[in-house]
């Protein structure tokens, strides 16, 4: 049984660096120098089903990779990519099940049965109390990186349209924590940078 497990952890990426692609000049999230930063290009290697042209941007606070720590698994990443409109509920739910199938390996064969065949995820558009439209959601998916267990993550997001440059911007935040808790504090303040589309900016 140990060896077994050994052998899902070894068929695992430990980091997001082992298929970063570091695409030149990207800068998509405002954070401080706390966070880490890993850049990949689409598609990406390892969730070739996502059919976008465009870039990723994912930050990390302190912690992420510990399982002690409050910040455990909660992180967030942008897309920058080509489109004539907002992305629907629809496309953000398939391509977020795309991201973590491949990001967790759930889509390829193996030698050890998981209790988790693939990740399902749910995006609903929703509103806060100042009218401003954002969405919320869950990806449930398994953890074959730490725990190896079945995995909730809580997400939020918020879509951006860039139209002179025919370009839409999502950024997504996740942690398995539920949204009372203090990492989402953290999570919420995280911004695109203004200078992506600057006057042209339109929050769907």
């Amino acid at each position: 049984m140990i060896k077994s497990i050994i052998v899902v952890i070894g068929l695992t990426f430990w980091s997001f660096g082992a298929f970063s692609q570091e695409p030149a000049s990207i800068d998509l999230i405002a954070t401080d120098s706390t966070w880490g930063k890993e850049h990949f290009t689409f598609p990406l290697r390892f969730a070739q089903k996502i059919d976008f042209k465009g870039v990723e941007e994912a930050v990390f606070p302190a912690g992420w990779g510990d399982v002690e720590s409050p910040a455990f698994w909660s992180y967030a990443f942008a897309w920058q990519v080509e489109a004539n409109g907002a992305l629907t509920e629809n496309v953000m739910e398939v391509n977020l099940q795309y991201y973590f199938d491949g990001l967790l390996g759930l889509d390829h064969d193996r030698k050890v049965e998981l209790p988790v065949k693939a990740s399902t995820s749910l995006v609903v558009r929703t509103g806060d109390a100042t009218g401003t439209t954002h969405y919320a959601g869950k990806i449930k998916t398994f953890d074959t990186r730490f725990t190896q267990k079945p995995m909730t993550l809580h997400v939020i997001a918020d879509q951006y349209f860039c139209q002179k440059e025919r370009k839409t911007f999502v950024l997504f935040r996740f942690s398995p924590k539920g949204f009372d808790a203090e990492i989402w504090s953290r999570l919420k303040i995280l911004e695109l940078q203004k200078h992506l589309c600057p006057q042209q900016m339109r929050k769907f």
